[in-house]
């Protein structure tokens, strides 16, 4: 079966390869991948700016369907559509395993880094890590469950976002956009979202079909005096960092209001980075980091996809061959994409 490989640093380490069809082991289930997203995390990795162990399968966003179950799955049948959580190997031992936070696992290989991942057509999993696709979500947006799931264990699981809460969402990718939708599907009073120049081709013109409260070019409004006007100069309840831009991230805290809620969960090209710590102590703010999801968050990321409270149709830009798999990251460098959408071709196509 055809797979992407990355199999040493550098873009040359990179290719499409022939690799060995596995076998469900007797408590596993085999999917047939019908789609597969292109993450932000992956385009670090094409820059060697994220861990992995070569060689492995890519791609840790897909869904598909059950082909073949091992002689001891109780619970699902083939031709289950699912989605299967990315802890595929944990310890099962340690206090994150134990209390339900095994993306924490210090001994966790995470799908697609660690261990092979789903940019192939077929993958297996441990029947306890699926969760069904409900009946009216696409394969195409089912492979979008792992970045809303990272908006709900944000948002929802740790409890950021209140009903009637003004949010600003600082980002306008593929977690930018889903937490904004999150957000306002909770109760959040108005969602602002930024974006820059940049994003002006493809996300921000995809932000306003979204129906996305206030959406702003930093680089062409005030975004201070945008946030006074709505706020009654109070100040933010809460703001999402989804940029990782250096600016944005020291900006923010004097746009929160007192006693707000900073939630940090995009990823930054410099590991350090200024903060200002005594603006952020004066204002008595919290600052909740988040990382990953639970289970919890992914149920509720089907929820909320299941119930169409989000809509993520307009966030698929492009659907390629695996294959072109390269096309996929120049069109995310170029900012001409927001959610790419793969399928391995050496088997029919069936509906998205």
């Amino acid at each position: 079966m055809k797979a992407v490989v990355k199999f040493k640093d550098g873009k040359d380490g990179w290719e499409i390869r022939d690799v060995q069809r596995p076998n469900p082991m007797e408590h596993e289930v085999e999917i047939k991948v019908m789609a597969a997203g292109i993450c932000g995390s992956e385009l670090h990795l094409y820059h060697d700016n994220h861990t992995y162990t070569p060689p492995v399968v890519v791609g840790h966003e897909f869904c598909g369907e059950i082909v073949r179950v091992g002689s001891k799955v109780t619970k699902w049948k083939i031709g289950d559509r699912v989605v299967s959580e990315n802890n595929k190997e944990v310890c099962g031992a340690c206090e994150f395993c134990r209390t339900g936070r095994p993306i924490l696992c210090p001994e966790r290989k995470p799908v697609g880094y660690k261990v092979n991942g789903g940019w192939t057509s077929y993958f297996c999993t441990p029947e306890h890590l699926l969760i069904k696709i409900p009946d009216n979500v696409s394969f195409n947006e089912a492979a979008m469950t792992e970045p809303v799931s990272v908006a709900t264990q944000a948002l929802i699981v740790r409890g950021t976002v209140k009903i009637g809460d003004m949010v600003l969402v600082q980002g306008c990718g593929t977690i930018g956009l889903i937490n904004a939708m999150v957000a306002k599907a909770i109760g959040a009073k108005k969602v602002i979202l930024t974006g820059t120049n940049a994003d002006e081709q493809v996300r921000l013109p995809i932000a306003r079909k979204l129906g996305i409260d206030v959406v702003v070019n930093v680089e062409q409004k005030d975004l201070k005096e945008i946030v006074r006007q709505e706020t009654d100069g109070l100040g933010l309840d809460v703001i999402v960092e989804a940029s990782g831009a250096d600016s944005a991230i020291y900006g923010m805290v004097e746009l929160l209001k007192k006693t707000g809620t900073i939630v940090a969960i995009g990823e930054t090209v410099r590991a350090d980075l200024p903060f200002p710590w005594v603006s952020a102590v004066f204002k008595s703010c919290t600052i909740a980091y988040s990382f990953g999801a639970t289970y919890e968050a992914w149920k509720l990321a089907l929820t909320l996809m299941g119930q169409k409270k989000i809509d993520l149709a307009p966030l698929i830009t492009h659907e390629i061959p695996l294959e072109d798999f390269r096309t996929g990251f120049e069109l995310l460098e170029k900012k001409e994409a927001l959610k790419v959408i793969m399928r391995a071709s050496d088997y029919a196509r069936t509906s998205s």
